[in-house]
Protein backbone atom coordinates (compact mmCIF):
# COMPACT_ATOMS: atom_id res chain seq x y z
CA UNK A 1 0.00 0.00 0.00
CA UNK A 2 1.50 3.71 -0.29
CA UNK A 3 -0.33 4.92 2.81
CA UNK A 4 -2.35 3.76 5.15
CA UNK A 5 -6.53 3.61 4.53
CA UNK A 6 -7.37 6.65 6.01
CA UNK A 7 -6.25 9.63 3.96
CA UNK A 8 -3.60 11.68 6.10
CA UNK A 9 -4.86 15.41 6.79
CA UNK A 10 -0.57 16.83 6.66
CA UNK A 11 2.17 15.99 4.78
CA UNK A 12 3.96 14.98 7.70
CA UNK A 13 1.28 12.63 8.33
CA UNK A 14 1.10 11.68 4.68
CA UNK A 15 4.91 10.60 4.66
CA UNK A 16 5.14 8.87 8.09
CA UNK A 17 2.36 6.17 6.58
CA UNK A 18 4.41 5.12 3.66
CA UNK A 19 5.95 1.78 4.96
CA UNK A 20 8.57 1.17 2.32
CA UNK A 21 11.64 3.08 3.89
CA UNK A 22 13.07 3.51 0.00
CA UNK A 23 9.79 5.68 -0.89
CA UNK A 24 9.66 7.59 2.56
CA UNK A 25 13.09 8.62 1.56
CA UNK A 26 13.10 9.36 -1.48
CA UNK A 27 9.82 11.46 -0.86
CA UNK A 28 11.67 12.95 2.37
CA UNK A 29 13.91 14.18 0.19
CA UNK A 30 11.76 15.42 -2.48
CA UNK A 31 9.82 17.57 -0.29
CA UNK A 32 13.15 19.02 1.42
CA UNK A 33 14.16 20.29 -2.19
CA UNK A 34 10.67 21.42 -2.62
CA UNK A 35 10.92 23.41 0.55
CA UNK A 36 14.36 25.37 -0.67
CA UNK A 37 12.92 26.04 -4.23
CA UNK A 38 9.58 27.28 -2.91
CA UNK A 39 10.44 28.93 0.33
CA UNK A 40 7.27 31.22 0.88
CA UNK A 41 5.05 28.12 -0.33
CA UNK A 42 2.50 26.16 1.96
CA UNK A 43 2.21 22.85 2.25
CA UNK A 44 -1.21 21.03 2.34
CA UNK A 45 -2.84 17.42 0.58
CA UNK A 46 -4.75 18.27 -1.97
CA UNK A 47 -6.30 15.72 -4.25
CA UNK A 48 -4.95 12.90 -1.55
CA UNK A 49 -1.39 13.81 -2.41
CA UNK A 50 1.41 16.56 -0.21
CA UNK A 51 1.09 19.58 -2.14
CA UNK A 52 3.09 22.98 -2.63
CA UNK A 53 0.85 27.01 -3.07
CA UNK A 54 2.27 29.71 -3.82
CA UNK A 55 -0.46 32.66 -3.51
CA UNK A 56 -3.21 29.60 -3.86
CA UNK A 57 -1.72 28.23 -7.16
CA UNK A 58 -0.49 24.56 -6.78
CA UNK A 59 3.09 24.57 -8.03
CA UNK A 60 4.00 20.94 -7.03
CA UNK A 61 2.86 17.55 -6.04
CA UNK A 62 4.28 14.03 -5.38
CA UNK A 63 2.66 10.81 -4.89
CA UNK A 64 3.41 7.50 -4.17
CA UNK A 65 1.28 4.71 -5.55
CA UNK A 66 1.29 0.81 -5.54
CA UNK A 67 4.88 0.64 -7.02
CA UNK A 68 5.84 4.01 -8.38
CA UNK A 69 6.03 7.43 -7.42
CA UNK A 70 4.85 10.58 -9.17
CA UNK A 71 5.29 14.53 -9.87
CA UNK A 72 2.88 16.77 -10.68
CA UNK A 73 3.23 20.49 -11.32
CA UNK A 74 -0.96 21.06 -11.17
CA UNK A 75 -0.84 21.61 -15.05
CA UNK A 76 -1.28 20.31 -18.41
CA UNK A 77 1.63 22.21 -20.53
CA UNK A 78 4.53 21.90 -18.15
CA UNK A 79 4.86 18.36 -18.65
CA UNK A 80 4.67 18.74 -22.84
CA UNK A 81 6.47 21.77 -23.01
CA UNK A 82 9.16 19.82 -21.25
CA UNK A 83 9.38 17.34 -23.40
CA UNK A 84 13.37 16.35 -24.46
CA UNK A 85 14.52 16.91 -20.42
CA UNK A 86 11.84 14.19 -19.78
CA UNK A 87 13.35 12.12 -21.95
CA UNK A 88 13.69 8.39 -20.71
CA UNK A 89 10.64 9.26 -17.71
CA UNK A 90 6.96 8.06 -18.13
CA UNK A 91 5.06 10.65 -18.27
CA UNK A 92 1.09 11.99 -19.25
CA UNK A 93 0.08 15.18 -20.00
CA UNK A 94 -0.29 15.70 -16.05
CA UNK A 95 2.87 13.93 -14.23
CA UNK A 96 5.99 12.09 -14.28
CA UNK A 97 6.15 9.00 -12.63
CA UNK A 98 9.94 7.37 -11.55
CA UNK A 99 10.52 4.25 -9.02
CA UNK A 100 11.19 4.52 -5.50
CA UNK A 101 14.97 3.83 -6.14
CA UNK A 102 15.48 6.16 -9.06
CA UNK A 103 14.55 9.85 -7.84
CA UNK A 104 14.03 12.75 -10.24
CA UNK A 105 17.62 14.91 -10.50
CA UNK A 106 17.40 18.10 -8.58
CA UNK A 107 18.26 19.84 -11.75
CA UNK A 108 14.99 18.37 -13.59
CA UNK A 109 13.05 19.40 -10.25
CA UNK A 110 13.86 22.88 -10.24
CA UNK A 111 13.10 22.48 -14.18
CA UNK A 112 9.65 21.34 -13.61
CA UNK A 113 9.24 23.85 -10.70
CA UNK A 114 10.43 27.07 -13.14
CA UNK A 115 8.72 25.93 -15.60
CA UNK A 116 4.99 25.82 -13.55
CA UNK A 117 5.93 29.30 -11.83
CA UNK A 118 6.94 30.59 -15.12
CA UNK A 119 3.04 29.42 -16.38
CA UNK A 120 1.56 30.80 -13.62
CA UNK A 121 2.76 34.46 -13.83
CA UNK A 122 2.00 34.39 -18.13
CA UNK A 123 -1.59 33.23 -16.99
CA UNK A 124 -1.74 36.01 -14.01
CA UNK A 125 -1.50 38.79 -16.50
CA UNK A 126 -4.83 38.00 -17.84
CA UNK A 127 -7.86 39.89 -16.55
CA UNK A 128 -10.21 37.33 -14.37
CA UNK A 129 -12.70 37.09 -17.18
CA UNK A 130 -10.83 35.97 -19.58
CA UNK A 131 -9.34 32.69 -17.72
CA UNK A 132 -12.57 31.32 -18.19
CA UNK A 133 -13.25 31.49 -21.54
CA UNK A 134 -9.87 31.90 -23.41
CA UNK A 135 -7.67 29.26 -24.43
CA UNK A 136 -3.88 28.63 -24.71
CA UNK A 137 -3.86 26.33 -27.58
CA UNK A 138 -0.43 24.43 -27.94
CA UNK A 139 2.14 25.74 -25.98
CA UNK A 140 6.11 25.19 -25.20
CA UNK A 141 8.21 26.56 -22.26
CA UNK A 142 11.92 26.98 -21.81
CA UNK A 143 13.98 27.71 -19.57
CA UNK A 144 17.88 28.49 -18.58
CA UNK A 145 19.60 29.09 -15.71
CA UNK A 146 22.80 31.48 -16.74
CA UNK A 147 25.82 33.21 -14.51
CA UNK A 148 24.74 36.58 -14.37
CA UNK A 149 22.67 38.88 -12.43
CA UNK A 150 18.94 39.40 -13.16
CA UNK A 151 19.35 43.16 -13.94
CA UNK A 152 22.04 42.32 -16.20
CA UNK A 153 19.71 39.68 -17.93
CA UNK A 154 17.02 42.21 -18.25
CA UNK A 155 19.17 44.80 -20.45
CA UNK A 156 20.20 41.88 -22.44
CA UNK A 157 16.64 41.10 -23.26
CA UNK A 158 15.39 45.24 -23.87
CA UNK A 159 18.97 46.06 -25.08
CA UNK A 160 19.91 43.22 -27.46
CA UNK A 161 16.41 41.91 -29.32
CA UNK A 162 18.29 40.98 -32.37
CA UNK A 163 20.08 38.10 -29.97
CA UNK A 164 17.01 36.67 -29.42
CA UNK A 165 14.23 37.62 -32.04
CA UNK A 166 16.68 37.88 -34.79
CA UNK A 167 19.08 39.99 -37.08
CA UNK A 168 17.59 43.49 -37.53
CA UNK A 169 15.13 43.09 -35.38
CA UNK A 170 14.58 46.58 -33.01
CA UNK A 171 12.95 46.39 -29.97
CA UNK A 172 11.07 49.28 -27.55
CA UNK A 173 10.00 47.36 -24.24
CA UNK A 174 6.73 49.60 -23.77
CA UNK A 175 3.47 48.79 -23.61
CA UNK A 176 2.09 49.39 -27.70
CA UNK A 177 5.68 48.93 -28.99
CA UNK A 178 5.89 48.18 -32.49
CA UNK A 179 8.37 45.46 -33.53
CA UNK A 180 9.41 43.71 -36.81
CA UNK A 181 12.19 41.18 -37.66
CA UNK A 182 12.85 40.93 -41.44
CA UNK A 183 13.04 37.75 -43.28
CA UNK A 184 16.42 36.20 -44.41
CA UNK A 185 17.37 33.02 -45.89
CA UNK A 186 15.91 30.23 -44.30
CA UNK A 187 13.92 32.24 -41.69
CA UNK A 188 10.61 33.68 -41.94
CA UNK A 189 9.84 37.31 -40.83
CA UNK A 190 8.26 38.11 -37.84
CA UNK A 191 6.15 41.21 -36.68
CA UNK A 192 4.06 41.66 -33.35
CA UNK A 193 3.36 44.41 -30.36
CA UNK A 194 4.36 44.36 -27.06
CA UNK A 195 1.07 43.40 -24.51
CA UNK A 196 2.71 44.12 -21.49
CA UNK A 197 5.90 44.99 -19.36
CA UNK A 198 6.52 44.49 -15.68
CA UNK A 199 10.58 46.44 -15.54
CA UNK A 200 13.43 43.94 -14.71
CA UNK A 201 10.83 40.92 -14.98
CA UNK A 202 8.37 40.41 -17.44
CA UNK A 203 8.59 41.20 -21.42
CA UNK A 204 5.02 40.34 -22.74
CA UNK A 205 4.01 40.48 -26.72
CA UNK A 206 2.62 39.02 -29.93
CA UNK A 207 4.52 37.18 -31.99
CA UNK A 208 3.50 36.27 -35.80
CA UNK A 209 6.17 35.24 -38.74
CA UNK A 210 4.83 35.62 -42.14
CA UNK A 211 2.39 32.33 -43.08
CA UNK A 212 0.38 32.22 -39.68
CA UNK A 213 -2.52 33.50 -39.97
CA UNK A 214 -3.08 34.76 -36.03
CA UNK A 215 -0.34 35.54 -33.56
CA UNK A 216 0.64 33.28 -30.79
CA UNK A 217 1.73 35.01 -27.37
CA UNK A 218 5.33 35.19 -26.38
CA UNK A 219 6.29 36.07 -22.91
CA UNK A 220 9.95 36.15 -21.22
CA UNK A 221 10.71 36.00 -17.62
CA UNK A 222 13.80 36.75 -15.46
CA UNK A 223 13.92 35.59 -12.01
CA UNK A 224 16.65 36.01 -9.88
CA UNK A 225 18.91 32.96 -8.15
CA UNK A 226 21.06 31.80 -5.50
CA UNK A 227 23.35 32.10 -8.37
CA UNK A 228 22.62 33.85 -11.64
CA UNK A 229 19.25 34.29 -12.85
CA UNK A 230 16.92 32.52 -14.90
CA UNK A 231 15.69 33.16 -18.57
CA UNK A 232 12.16 31.80 -19.03
CA UNK A 233 10.55 31.71 -22.34
CA UNK A 234 7.06 30.80 -22.44
CA UNK A 235 4.60 30.85 -25.73
CA UNK A 236 1.13 30.23 -25.91
CA UNK A 237 -2.09 30.21 -28.67
CA UNK A 238 0.90 28.64 -31.10
CA UNK A 239 -1.33 27.18 -34.29
CA UNK A 240 -0.29 23.29 -34.12
CA UNK A 241 2.19 20.67 -32.89
CA UNK A 242 4.22 21.52 -34.94
CA UNK A 243 5.30 24.84 -34.80
CA UNK A 244 5.22 24.03 -31.34
CA UNK A 245 8.75 21.80 -31.75
CA UNK A 246 10.07 23.92 -33.94
CA UNK A 247 9.45 27.06 -30.99
CA UNK A 248 10.74 24.57 -28.63
CA UNK A 249 14.01 24.42 -30.70
CA UNK A 250 14.83 27.79 -31.67
CA UNK A 251 14.49 28.56 -28.22
CA UNK A 252 16.34 26.10 -26.97
CA UNK A 253 19.09 27.30 -29.11
CA UNK A 254 18.20 31.34 -28.58
CA UNK A 255 18.98 30.16 -24.57
CA UNK A 256 22.00 28.12 -25.17
CA UNK A 257 23.70 31.03 -26.95
CA UNK A 258 23.44 33.54 -24.00
CA UNK A 259 26.26 35.13 -22.84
Amino acid sequence: MATKTRVPQTVDAYLAGLEDPTVKKTLGALRTQLRKLLPKATESISYRMPTFKVDGDAVAGFAFFKNHCGYYPFSGGVVPALKSELDGYATSKSGVTFPPDRPLPAKLVKTLVQARLAEIATRGKKPAAAKKSATTGFQVGVVRTLPMTAPALWEWVTTQPERWLGPGAKLKAEAGGQYEVPKRRGAAGVRGEVRGVKPGQRLRMTWQPDGWKKPAMLQLTVMPKTKGASLHVHMEKLPDAEAREAMRERWSKVLSQVA
